[in-house]
This record gives C-alpha cells, sequence and structure tokens, in this order.
C-alpha cells in the first residue's frame, strides 16, 4: 500500500537514485534558513519511498527549488500515473491547511528521463496546475564518434584549427577568484547579471566537491575560458558557469571547451552533456540558440509550473 508522508527529516530511503539537485545535501545547502519540507509516496511493503518531491515555505507560497535549476517530482520506474495524481491529491490537501496561495514547480530537461518528464507534465496539468513557462535545453547526446562530427561547418573548421593552440586542464584546487573575475567579465560584456557571489560558489564547490569538475582553458598563463561540469546524474553532466574571454573571441574558446568536456564525458561513461537552457522566461536568445546547435546541441522543453490555490 502507498501512503502520502511527510518526511523533513529524510529518513526513508528512496526507491530510486534522485539528481543532485534534490539530494538532501542541496536541499539543505539552498534553503537558507527557509523552511522545507519533504513529502513522500511511502511504500509500506518495501518501507521506501516511491516517490519524492521537497517544497520551500516562503511568504504563504511553495517552491520546488528555492535556488537549483530544478526541483519537482522524482520517483521509480514502477510509480503510475494514478500514483502521481494521488500524490499530488494530498499534497494539494496539505498546502490548503498549511494556508499555502501559490505554488512554483521547476521541472527537469525532458531530456533527462522523457518518461518521467510527459507523466509529471500530465499529472501537474489534470491536477490544475498551468505551465508558467517552456524554456528550451539543448544537451549533446555523447557518442563513440569524434566531437567535431555534429558540428556546424564554420565550427568545424574553427575547432580543427584552434583545439591544440590552447590548454586544456582538469583543476582539483581550483582559483575560484580568477574563474570568477572571467565570469563576471563575460557576463558584464553581455549586459547579464551574474546571479552568484565569489563566497557562495567557493562554498558550493568546497561542498560539492565530489560532484564538480572545474575545467580551464589557457593561453599560456592566462585564463581565456572556464566551465564547471555537475555530474548531476552517473549519466549527465550539466555544464555550469561557462565564461570565455572577449578578446580571444575570434579563437572561439567556448568550441574548444565543449570539445574538451565531450571528450571527458566519453571517457567517464557520460551520455547527456547538459549546455543548460537558451531561453529566460520562455523568451529566446537567438544567438544562444544559434550557437548551441551549431555545437550539435539537441533541443528538449524545460517546463515550470504554477498553482494558485486562492482560486
Amino acid at each position: 500500500m502507498l501512503q502520502f508522508k511527510d518526511d523533513s527529516s529524510f529518513f526513508i530511503q528512496n526507491s530510486f537514485k534522485e539528481f543532485l539537485f534534490n539530494t538532501v545535501e542541496q536541499i539543505r545547502f539552498q534553503s537558507s534558513g527557509n523552511t522545507f519540507y519533504s513529502f513522500i509516496l511511502f511504500d509500506e511493503k518495501a518501507s521506501v519511498a516511491r516517490l519524492r518531491m521537497t517544497l520551500f515555505i516562503r511568504n504563504a507560497e511553495a517552491y520546488s527549488p528555492l535556488k537549483s535549476p530544478f526541483g519537482s517530482l522524482e520517483f521509480d520506474d514502477n510509480t503510475t500515473i494514478q500514483d502521481i495524481n494521488y500524490f499530488l491529491k494530498e499534497l494539494n490537501n496539505w498546502l490548503v491547511s498549511t494556508k499555502i496561495q501559490k505554488v512554483f514547480i521547476v521541472s527537469y530537461p525532458y531530456c533527462y528521463n522523457t518518461m518521467h518528464s510527459e507523466m509529471v507534465t500530465h499529472c501537474f496539468l489534470k491536477n490544475g496546475y498551468s505551465i508558467s513557462e517552456y524554456d528550451m535545453n539543448f544537451h549533446i547526446e555523447i557518442s563513440p564518434n569524434d566531437f567535431e562530427k555534429d558540428l556546424d561547418p564554420a565550427a568545424r573548421r574553427r575547432y580543427s584549427k584552434y583545439i591544440d593552440r590552447f590548454r586544456f586542464s582538469i583543476e582539483e584546487s581550483p582559483p575560484i577568484e580568477a574563474i570568477f573575475s572571467l565570469v563576471k567579465e563575460n557576463r558584464e560584456i553581455k549586459g547579464n547579471p551574474v546571479s552568484i557571489t565569489t563566497e557562495v560558489l567557493e562554498n558550493l564547490y568546497n561542498t560539492f566537491k565530489e560532484n564538480f569538475k572545474v575545467f580551464l582553458l589557457k593561453d599560456g598563463e592566462m585564463l581565456i575560458g572556464s566551465a564547471f561540469g555537475v555530474r548531476v546524474s552517473e549519466k549527465i553532466l550539466y555544464y555550469y558557469l561557462a565564461a570565455d574571454s572577449y578578446s580571444y573571441k575570434k579563437y572561439s574558446p567556448s568550441t574548444i571547451m565543449i570539445g574538451h568536456i565531450y571528450n571527458y564525458c566519453k571517457q567517464s561513461d557520460i551520455s547527456v552533456f547538459d549546455l543548460g537552457i537558451a531561453t529566460s522566461k520562455s523568451v529566446p536568445n537567438f544567438g544562444l540558440i544559434k550557437f548551441k546547435q551549431n555545437m550539435g546541441g539537441k533541443v528538449s522543453l524545460k517546463l515550470s509550473f504554477e498553482k494558485n490555490l486562492l482560486c
């Protein structure tokens, strides 16, 4: 028998391996003192959670996640549409009884688990949620082929010409301040804000070292490109806080960096290299879309949902 429960202590083990951003360590890291609850669908027979979602509560509103790229529902392959609908109805009863007025949920890209994403979307819509944002997410499928095989012809020429010009490295003790300066410079040139501080970035890296790889590209001693590779799961690597030096734009250091990381994924038995979204609140960034397509990126949806409980 399956039961709906609140398990904020995370005492009950899951019957599935969750994505990094939904682990208890990540939940506690992003909470920043905000109240959160972990809701589960408990399988009494096996004494495990078959489905889990965490909500952060702030000002009579509930969020999943609070600060990470996504939260939403995760569950094992034995979970059915009926199970999810039961969970969402019981969750709605809890939210209403707690006087929560609105719920905001960001789900993982479809490429992470297409079947689960389709089930989640169906059940959210059936239970009164609406799609608030529909972002375009791009990923590269890792194959035995060389990276340049799927590149746009112009990108392939630049990649072949400059791949050996610069030094690529994976750093165990990365220069966080230098990386942050490059990210800040890169964002300011493009007119984009930096949504993280040096201190938070350093704390994030030190707390989750096992899941983070730092990739650097240098011309001699000059840092011209950087990116974090976040191991979201055993088979998925997320491209995070990528930046390159504007003065080296003609060499396309981002293409070189992505090529090296693609090779790292091949060696590490990673099958999905997630390049992230190319939209902001559903508004497309056409330049970024073209760049990610030129890298061989394939598009999938990343949906956000919301529900007004006062209606």
